[in-house]
C-alpha cells in the first residue's frame, strides 16, 4: 500500500528585512505629492492550500511613503491602523539625503480575506489556483501630525497561488479536526466511512458514516493522552483504484494533508479498517504520522 505525506500551512508568511529608525529628523520645508501606500511586504507571491470560496492568507502589510525626494525633512508621520499607532521617521545620510529604507513601516503578519473561483470543476485531490488579493479601500487608517500635502492612497495587489479543494476542515478551537474524501466516491458506488479509534485495543471513540463522500472526526485536548489511530472504513465498495485523502486541521491553522492508496479495501469490521494516520497524544501536543 502506497502512502505519501505532504506538510502544508494554511498561512504562510514571508521573511522580510526592516531597519532601525533614527529619532533626530531634521525639519525642512514640505515637499508635494508625498504618499502612504499601504502595500503588502511580503515577496511577489504567497502559497496556501485553500478551498473554493472565501480563504485567508496571512502577509505582511506595511505602509510606505512614496516621493520622498530631499526636500521632505518633516516631522514623524503617525499611522493609526487596527488600534495601534506606527511611526515613520525619515532620516537623513551624512549628505543630507532622505535615506529610502527609513520611509517605511512594516505592520507585521496580518490576515487577509481573499475569495478562490477556479475555472470549472475542482478535483478532490487538488488543482493549483491563482488568486490576486487587492488592497483598494481594504484598509481603515488614519494619520496623525500629517503634512498639509500628504495623501493616503491604498494600492497594490499580492498573487496567491493555491491548492484547491472542495472541502476543508474548519480551524478548531483545540485540538484536531479530521475531514476525509475519496476518488471515486460515493456517486461512482464507493461509499467510505470514518472511525477514531484508541490504541491498543481498538477503542471507538468516534464514528462518522454517512451517504455522501465527506467524513469527518475530530480529537480535542481535553482526550484522554495516548495514541490513536483515523481510519477508513468500507461500507460499500465497487472494486478498482480507490485513492483516499484525510486533512488535518490544527488550532494554530497547521493544514497536514495525508494520502492514502484504498484500492482493495472491502466491509468486514475492524480486521479491514484501513489506519489513515496515527496520532500521539500528549495534552495539547500533537503528532501525526502514517
Amino acid at each position: 500500500m502506497k502512502i505519501n505525506k505532504y506538510l502544508a500551512v494554511l498561512a504562510l508568511t514571508l521573511f522580510f528585512v526592516s531597519c532601525e529608525q533614527d529619532d533626530e529628523v531634521a525639519v525642512a520645508a514640505q515637499s508635494s505629492n508625498i504618499q502612504i501606500v499601504v502595500e503588502p511586504f511580503s515577496a511577489s507571491a504567497v502559497n496556501i492550500i485553500g478551498q473554493v470560496g472565501m480563504n485567508t492568507a496571512s502577509i505582511d502589510l506595511g505602509f510606505r511613503l512614496t516621493e520622498f525626494s530631499t526636500s521632505y525633512f518633516g516631522s514623524d508621520v503617525n499611522i493609526m491602523y487596527d488600534g495601534n499607532t506606527y511611526t515613520i521617521s525619515p532620516e537623513l545620510d551624512s549628505d543630507g539625503n532622505v535615506i529610502p529604507a527609513s520611509t517605511q513601516v512594516v505592520v507585521g503578519p496580518t490576515m487577509v480575506d481573499f475569495e478562490i473561483a477556479p475555472q470549472g470543476s475542482v478535483p478532490f485531490n487538488g488543482a493549483v489556483s491563482t488568486s490576486n488579493i487587492e488592497f483598494n479601500d481594504r484598509f481603515d487608517i488614519s494619520v496623525d501630525n500629517r503634512p498639509s500635502d500628504l495623501v493616503v492612497l491604498k494600492g497594490g495587489a499580492l498573487q496567491v497561488n493555491s491548492v484547491v479543494y472542495g472541502q476543508l476542515p474548519p480551524v478548531p478551537a483545540n485540538g484536531i479536526n479530521f475531514l476525509f474524501d475519496w476518488n471515486p466516491n460515493d456517486s461512482a458506488g464507493n461509499d467510505l466511512d470514518l472511525r477514531l479509534r484508541m490504541m491498543p485495543g481498538d477503542v471507538g471513540i468516534d464514528y462518522s458514516g454517512s451517504v455522501t463522500n465527506y467524513e469527518d472526526t475530530a480529537i480535542n485536548d481535553g482526550m484522554t493522552d495516548g495514541m490513536y489511530q483515523v481510519k477508513a472504513d468500507a461500507w460499500s465498495t465497487i472494486g478498482g483504484t480507490i485513492d483516499g485523502i484525510l486533512f488535518a486541521m490544527h488550532a494554530d491553522g497547521t493544514l497536514e494533508v495525508f494520502e492514502t492508496d484504498l484500492t482493495g479495501i472491502v466491509a468486514g469490521g475492524v480486521s479491514e479498517e484501513v489506519v489513515l494516520v496515527n496520532i500521539d497524544k500528549l495534552g495539547s501536543d500533537y503528532t501525526l504520522y502514517q
